[in-house]
């Protein structure tokens, strides 16, 4: 049937095109939020959905029909140019060898540890005393390298890990946005993980992109189920049925503190750089004219 792994096979067709969830949903000129569920397999789409889309992707990929939904995973990821496998995200040429090698023989060792689904948490920017909840995906591939994913409603960071000492280091990618975000978060000696702390890096919703870092909170939710697609789908259910504004009175008064207070300079537990307070200039009209 067209609705066998629908799922999985609409993830792999949105990294072959690089294309978000809500790019998608605009191309079709549904709701973004269906286009989520038809992701996380919550539901599939109609038939009238399923032509439009098979449209658009034929615009992409020439000669692709309603009838290439019905191959099995490998054949359709084979016949879209994905090859047999999830993709996993790796470490860029500008890692010094010898950092990526340490990372990797760390992770061979205790990587699986920190695996899994976790669920951030971290102080609203806008509206102080509350918190906000994201999900991160961390996963480890054969060969010892790491992925990392955060996300929350339309937003999806994704990108790499390094576990250096007793800290895990990630930088991943907003591919609709077009920015970056930064974390590092303290590790455990020796057991296995169920809450890590640390800091993000990252540039708020504002019009001018203003730096921000926020101390973050995560929590162990569900560990990794061996199969990367199925990690994926995890990941996007959990988003599906997260509510980003935490409740109030849902933050236990520890892990508020430690939020709140942790950061010096900024009791609500973030440090911003706004746009609009910015220092950065071009040269002045003296200094273009070479006068002093």
């Amino acid at each position: 049937m067209a609705r066998d792994n629908f799922s999985e096979k609409l993830q792999l067709l949105l990294k072959v095109m690089v294309m978000s969830r809500t790019g998608l949903a605009a191309a079709l000129n549904v709701d973004k939020s269906l286009v989520s569920r038809w992701v996380s397999g919550t539901v599939n789409p109609s038939e009238h959905n399923l032509a439009l889309l098979t449209r658009y992707v034929a615009n992409s990929i020439p000669g692709f029909t309603v009838l290439d939904w019905e191959r099995d995973l490998p054949g359709f990821a084979q016949h879209i140019g994905a090859g047999d496998a999830a993709p996993v995200a790796s470490m860029p040429a500008w890692v010094p060898d010898d950092i990526a090698e340490e990372s990797k023989r760390n992770a061979e060792r205790r990587g699986n540890q920190y695996a899994g689904l976790w669920r951030s948490t971290r102080a609203s920017n806008d509206m102080p005393g509350r918190f906000i909840h994201d999900i991160v995906l961390v996963g480890v591939s054969d060969d010892g390298s790491m992925r990392f994913k955060c996300g929350v409603e339309g937003v999806r960071y994704e990108g790499w890990a390094l576990l250096l000492q007793h800290q895990v280091f990630s930088c991943s990618f907003d591919r609709e946005a077009g920015t970056a975000m930064f974390s590092i978060f303290n590790g455990v000696a020796r057991q296995k993980p169920q809450m890590l702390d640390g800091m993000n890096l990252a540039t708020l919703r504002d019009a001018g992109g203003s730096p921000a870092a926020s101390a973050s909170v995560l929590e162990r939710l569900a560990d990794p189920t061996g199969d990367p697609n199925k990690d994926d789908e995890m990941f996007e259910k959990a988003i599906s049925e997260l509510s980003p504004l935490a409740l109030e009175g849902s933050i236990s008064d520890e892990i508020a503190e430690h939020l709140t207070k942790s950061v010096h300079g900024d009791a609500a537990g973030i440090l911003r750089l706004l746009f609009s307070q910015s220092l950065a200039r071009g040269a002045t009209l003296s200094e273009l004219a070479g006068r002093p």
